[in-house]
């Protein structure tokens, strides 16, 4: 099949074939000592490079990983933020267990922190479990001993026990802290109630009623029903 060349000359397949040839044979003669050398110290340079990248760097072993950060560290996002506020989400949900569960994580994040104490020591009232809350409470003391609403709560707790006395020293304490705490004086009144104390429970129960706690205004008001009936 006649072809045309660079000339626009008609010509042959064999002649391009002669051509390659040609090319070749100059190729291979203009091969020099100086130039092999160089080829080889090129291929050298490759092999060295793919050492270095396929060798050398070779995955990490156990001992260099625990010099940084650790699997479960990086996989952690939780923070004390987190699970303090997850304690108060599920606390508003009414899932109290999980509350307290998340408020748990909380203090081992930030053992410093009173508010988690604080809020679990709540919950483990509500629960009924009374000592578990007395313990928190005194951590939150002795974190901060200018607490007054840790001593007034715990008071309740120690109330709740039948330890009447435990609450009122509790409730002095919160309301030395503090006397506009309507709830020290609701405890007090009931702990006073507890001991058969009831004219120094009634001003207690008529002074929390004052300042707005409606427990105390119901305590109060039971309380002059049953006084003034036994009269």
């Amino acid at each position: 099949m006649p072809l045309k060349d660079y000339k626009d000359k008609k010509t042959y397949r064999t002649l391009g074939l002669k051509r390659g040839k040609a090319s070749i044979k100059r190729e291979i003669s203009s091969v020099t000592p100086g130039r092999i050398f160089i080829w080889l110290g090129l291929f050298g340079l490759v092999v060295f490079i793919n050492y270095i990248f396929f060798v050398h760097l070779e995955p990490i072993k156990e001992k260099e990983i625990k010099a940084g950060p650790t699997l479960e560290e990086h996989k952690s996002s939780d923070t004390f933020a987190d699970w303090f506020d997850k304690g108060y989400k599920k606390y508003q949900e009414g899932d109290l267990m999980g509350a307290a569960d998340a408020y748990t994580k909380a203090i081992i994040l930030k053992p410093e922190e009173t508010r988690s104490y604080f809020n679990r020591g709540i919950i483990y009232t509500k629960i009924g479990k009374l000592d578990k809350a007395i313990n928190d409470y005194n951590k939150v003391i002795v974190l901060n001993p200018n607490y007054a609403k840790a001593f007034n709560n715990r008071g309740w707790a120690y109330l709740q026990k039948g330890l009447f006395d435990l609450a009122i020293q509790d409730c002095n304490q919160a309301l030395l802290l503090d006397s506009d705490i309507a709830t020290a004086y609701h405890t007090r009144g009931m702990a006073y109630k507890g001991k058969g104390l009831f004219d120094i429970a009634k001003n207690d129960l008529q002074k929390s009623c004052e300042l707005g706690d409606n427990n105390g205004c119901q305590e109060y008001g039971e309380l002059l029903k049953t006084r003034n009936d036994g009269e």
